[in-house]
């Protein structure tokens, strides 16, 4: 029966003098290790081991810069995750069944998330410049922004802004491609998904394509697109009707725009190619699936 006491004991990490005395207990002529040195290397270059002080960093596309970036990164994670065992600290409210959640981040695009208690707002801050002197990468205030419900107070807002230094966004604003907002869903939220849909389609415009060529651009390019969005968020009905018939108005006709005869509908399309079909995806059954994911 282990102890709470020597389970610390064990997990705990050893000192430098454990180790400096482990080394030295080695014998010099050992077999080498994965390394390739023996004990005897060790002991002889132990007085040069130590740490050295940076001069100048690294170039871009040098092999260490992602490294570097990334212990950077995690250095700043594991500072903000560590400030829930401060029991002073007041955190994002999450639902009791959920795990604690304080920042998500993707290379330099970070979110914090938080509440307005001054307290725990400094301590935030505090953890940033910390990790602006150690990593000398500094955040950009002017482009940094706090987002808060609408109906919140002027002053807390006020206070929020004052403690972070930081300007008021709005809902909605797009992270990683997907908006996010607390409203109910509306279609001009997903206005960017079918300007690349759109988008997309210019740039084929005028190119004599078959109507397997269109069927394969179909399947491998333009219902592709929304597969990111729908893993994350579930648009409104609306958005994949209309998606739909973009993808049967280009299908059927060589224009983006304007009418064009329909010689089957798109859910006949959607059928398997033994059953009628093209083996086209229904965005609807796409985003079931990615929901039931979630």
């Amino acid at each position: 029966m282990v102890t709470g006491e020597q389970n610390l004991e064990l997990c705990r990490f050893p000192t430098l003098e454990e180790f400096k005395d482990a080394v030295f207990k080695l014998s010099g002529d050992s077999a080498s290790g994965h390394d390739g040195f023996t004990g005897l290397f060790y002991q002889e270059c132990w007085k040069s081991s130590g740490f050295f002080k940076s001069t100048r960093g690294v170039k871009q596309g040098d092999p260490l810069s992602p490294i570097l970036f990334i212990l950077s990164a995690e250095l700043l994670s594991r500072s903000l995750n560590q400030l829930f065992e401060d029991k002073s600290f007041i955190g994002f409210g999450m639902p009791k069944w959920s795990g604690h959640l304080n920042h998500l981040a993707y290379v330099d695009d970070t979110i914090i998330l938080a509440s307005a208690h001054p307290t725990s707002l400094s301590k935030i801050i505090g953890i940033l410049g910390r990790y602006e002197q150690i990593s000398g990468q500094l955040i950009n205030k002017a482009k940094s922004l706090y987002y808060m419900h609408a109906n919140v107070a002027h002053d807390l807002c006020w206070s929020v802004g004052n403690i972070t230094g930081f300007a008021r966004g709005q809902f909605p604003f797009t992270y990683l491609g997907c908006p996010i907002f607390y409203t109910r869903r509306r279609n001009d939220y997903y206005d960017d998904l079918v300007k690349k849909v759109k988008a997309k389609l210019h740039s084929w415009k005028g190119k004599l394509l078959s109507f397997g060529g269109k069927a394969t651009l179909i399947i491998s390019v333009l219902q592709s697109m929304p597969v990111h969005l729908l893993s994350v968020l579930d648009p409104p009905n609306n958005i994949l009707v209309h998606l739909h018939k973009i993808f049967a108005r280009f299908f059927w006709s060589n224009k983006q725009e304007g009418r064009s005869r329909h010689w089957a509908s798109w859910q006949n399309l959607c059928l398997p190619k033994d059953e009628g079909g093209l083996g086209f995806r229904s965005l609807h059954d796409v985003s079931k699936t990615l929901f039931a994911k979630l």
